[in-house]
Parts: structure tokens; C-alpha cells; sequence
């Protein structure tokens, strides 16, 4: 077995864990299973408090950006309240897999987790309320971006988590190279495969980016978006297994032709060090992970000679929240770790030294980030503009299906058409086993 084939055969036991722990929650919350003991947020304070030589454990995920940020004030944290703090970070996938378990074994590894939005409804049974935190510690929504704060850590009406970074994907670009093939910033994604070929040649390709499963979705997903149509209709039955779910397939597939080789197996690590190295002229993905890095000459290759656009057709939207599992012990202490991290000035700072996407409105209006990130007016108009992607409980097992059936079509060859009816099938008995009580919009 080769090692892409291996890294991918891992990664997708991982995932089969995750879904058969978030199918767990699921499962336990409607038979009222849960049991860790139900915490409100006038319970953070009472629990095991501050004493020296606690160790408070937060979890993010690995992406040198948001886990970078944590390790930065961890110093701060720990002088203030004199109790150590343990960063630990996980890839996407794995960060999921690890905290699902623990939320279903009520384990209580972690004092605060990074939620990715998609995840609220899962893990929702099992984290503090912070409403009555949130308003005895002056939490001003309105400062937030109106997304973020309506659709990140909000859940059935109460407020599970706090905004602490947003992104929609964009494409960067070699300003340079583009200049020389005579090619502007793709309005469309065939104009994309129309740059990319050519700007494939000397060593350069023209097209890439993050291949693993749980981002392939995400390129996919823009390319049908581009098209006008949702997923599902109203009723979360799903239209995407038609025409335009087939003409995506082909635009990844076409594109594929001019990216290096290996991508496929490729993380967001892989995928970041061949855009810094200057490998490709095209590469799709989050901003934040590469725009502070892109501008530091000890790190990049190509300072000064490139450029962000947002995707040619509508992005998913990423946004993270942090929140408290039940299970803490130092619920008080995870609460302040919440609001420090979360602080206008944080959010200003986080998005200066590592690039951080803030979810705070002042940040992207600042003179001096402006100015530092000529970028930030159209990446901001993406975030305002992009699509969530369920939030659901049903959401892991359904992406798992997504993923997996993308990958062995766009890179396997299997049908276009045959793959989407598959994926639709197993969206529609996931949904008819436990039918969402709200309608799908997007």
C-alpha cells in the first residue's frame, strides 16, 4: 500500500469513529441518555476552581492560525489566573473524531472546544449554556458579524458558543504569472480551467488544492452553487444528483489535469507549502490559513507577487465558536479562556500576526489591517455572502458519504451520474430516520 493510499485509508477510519460517535450523541440525546450532569451557565463558577497548578486543556484545530493563537496567550491566560494551559490541536477531521468521543463517553478531556458551525447540533446536548454569561459579561452580538453571531455557536435559540473565526474561500494567485500569460481573475469557474492551462508549464501548475475528502467537498459544492441551484429543496430532498451536480464533477475533473502530482492526498499543510513555494499558480482555499504567511519572506516564495480573489461561485461558509463541554471541571476558568480569546483586541491582534479571519466587524474595517491586507473588502463581501452547510445532527454521516463518493469519482473515475444518485439515496434515508423539524434553506 502505497502512503497516499494509506493516509487516505486511515483518515477514512477515523471519519467511520467519528460518525459512529456523532450517531451516538445523536442517538443518546433523543432517548434522554446524556450523561453528563445538565449544566446551565449560572453553574460556571461553582465547580472546581483556580487552584495552583490546575491545568486548563483547549482543543482547536491544527492549522498554525487558530492554534497558533491559543499557544500565544496561553502565557497571558496563565499569569492572570495562575493555572496552566494545555493547547492541544488536531487536523479538521481528527479534531471532530476526538472531541465527538469525548463528548459520548463523557470522558471530559477538554476544558474548551473549538466547534466548527456544522458541528453545533451535534454537540449541542453536551455543552453549557452561556447565555446568562453572555449577558452578565456584556457580550455585544451587534459587534460580530450578523452571521456569525446568528448561525455560529447558536443552537435551537441558545447561544452554546462564542464566534472566534470565520473564512469563505478564495483563490490566490501569482500576480506574476498571470501578468505573463496574459490571464485575469477567474469570474467563472471555467474561466479558472481556462487560466490553468495556460499557466501550466515550467514546473508551474496552473490548478490546486487541499485534496482530502472533507475539503473536496467544499470545491464541489462552489461549482454546483455557481450554477444557481441549492442542494436540497424545501422539504431536504436532494436536487443536486441532476445536471449541475454532474457539470461540478467535470469542472474538478477538468481541472484536475493541470495540478501537481500527488495533490489528491494532500492536507491543508501539503497544500499551504506548495502555494508558499511558488509550485502553483492557482490554489484554491481559506485565506486565512496562508495570507499572513504569503507576506513573510522567511516563510514564502512568493512576497510581493501575489494576490487573493473570492471563488467564481458562492462559498461555503466556515466559522468556528468556542464552548464549554458539561464535563469541565473548571467551567469558571473556561469561560475566561472564552473571553480572552474572543476580545475585540484579540480578534484584532489574532488577525495581524497570524491571519486570522476575525468574526468581529471592527477588524475588517481597521485603517492599518486594511491597508496591510489590501484583500479584506472582497473576502469580507464572501463571508457575508456564503452559504452554511448543515448544521444538523445527521450532518457527519451525511458529509462522510459526500466525501467519499467525490473522491472515487473526481479521482477514480467512477460515474458522475451514478456517484450523485448515490449520495442522494443515502441523504434521503439519513433524513427519513430522523427528519429535520425545520425547513432546508440556504
Amino acid at each position: 500500500m502505497d502512503e497516499q493510499t494509506r493516509a487516505r485509508t486511515t483518515r477514512r477510519g477515523l471519519i467511520k469513529v467519528g460518525a459512529a460517535a456523532g450517531a451516538a450523541i445523536a442517538a443518546a440525546s433523543r432517548r434522554g441518555m446524556v450523561e453528563a450532569a445538565p449544566a446551565t451557565s449560572a453553574t460556571v463558577g461553582r465547580r472546581a476552581g483556580r487552584a495552583q497548578g490546575d491545568t486548563l486543556t483547549v482543543a482547536y484545530m491544527e492549522s498554525g492560525t487558530y492554534d497558533a493563537a491559543a499557544r500565544a496567550i496561553a502565557p497571558e491566560f496563565e499569569a492572570a489566573h495562575g493555572v496552566a494551559v494545555e493547547v492541544v490541536a488536531f487536523p479538521y477531521q481528527n479534531l471532530h473524531d476526538n472531541v465527538a468521543t469525548d463528548l459520548v463517553t463523557a470522558t471530559g478531556a477538554y476544558d474548551v472546544i473549538d466547534v466548527a458551525f456544522q458541528w453545533d447540533g451535534e454537540f449541542a446536548p453536551y455543552l453549557v449554556p452561556l447565555d446568562d454569561l453572555v449577558a452578565r459579561d456584556g457580550i455585544d452580538g451587534e459587534a460580530f458579524i450578523p452571521n456569525q453571531w446568528q448561525l455560529s455557536g447558536l443552537w435551537d435559540g441558545k447561544r452554546m458558543g462564542i464566534p472566534n473565526a470565520n473564512d469563505a474561500m478564495g483563490i490566490i494567485y501569482r500576480t506574476d504569472l498571470y501578468e505573463a500569460a496574459g490571464v485575469a481573475p477567474p469570474e467563472s469557474w471555467q474561466q479558472y480551467n481556462d487560466n490553468a492551462a495556460k499557466l501550466t508549464k515550467d514546473g508551474v501548475y496552473g490548478a490546486s488544492w487541499v485534496g482530502l475528502g472533507e475539503q473536496l467537498q467544499g470545491y464541489w459544492i462552489s461549482r454546483y452553487w455557481e450554477q444557481g441551484k441549492p442542494l436540497c429543496d424545501e422539504n431536504w430532498r436532494p436536487l443536486f444528483n441532476g445536471p449541475e451536480g454532474v457539470q461540478a464533477i467535470e469542472l474538478l475533473r477538468e481541472a484536475l489535469a493541470y495540478t501537481p502530482e500527488g495533490m489528491p492526498g494532500w492536507g491543508i499543510p501539503e497544500h499551504k507549502n506548495a502555494v508558499l513555494n511558488g509550485e502553483v499558480a492557482q490554489g484554491e482555499l481559506w485565506p486565512s490559513f496562508i495570507r499572513a504567511d504569503a507576506r513573510d519572506e522567511a516563510k514564502s516564495k512568493i512576497v510581493g507577487k501575489w494576490s487573493l480573489t473570492p471563488f467564481p461561485g458562492p462559498s461555503e461558509l466556515s466559522a468556528w465558536n468556542l464552548a464549554i463541554p458539561q464535563t469541565s471541571d473548571k467551567q469558571d476558568l473556561a469561560w475566561e479562556w472564552i473571553k480572552m480569546y474572543t476580545s475585540p483586541e484579540n480578534a484584532r491582534r489574532f488577525a495581524d500576526e497570524f491571519g486570522i479571519g476575525s468574526p468581529q466587524l471592527a477588524t475588517w474595517s481597521d485603517p492599518e489591517l486594511v491597508e496591510k491586507y489590501p484583500e479584506y473588502p472582497a473576502i469580507l463581501t464572501a463571508i457575508q455572502a456564503g452559504k452554511p452547510i448543515w448544521r444538523i445532527p445527521q450532518f457527519p454521516a451525511a458529509w462522510d458519504v459526500l466525501q467519499k463518493e467525490l473522491e472515487r469519482t473526481v479521482y477514480q473515475g467512477a460515474d458522475p451520474q451514478q456517484t450523485l444518485d448515490t449520495i442522494a439515496a443515502e441523504w434521503n434515508r439519513l433524513l427519513d430516520s430522523n427528519p429535520p423539524t425545520a425547513p432546508y434553506v440556504e
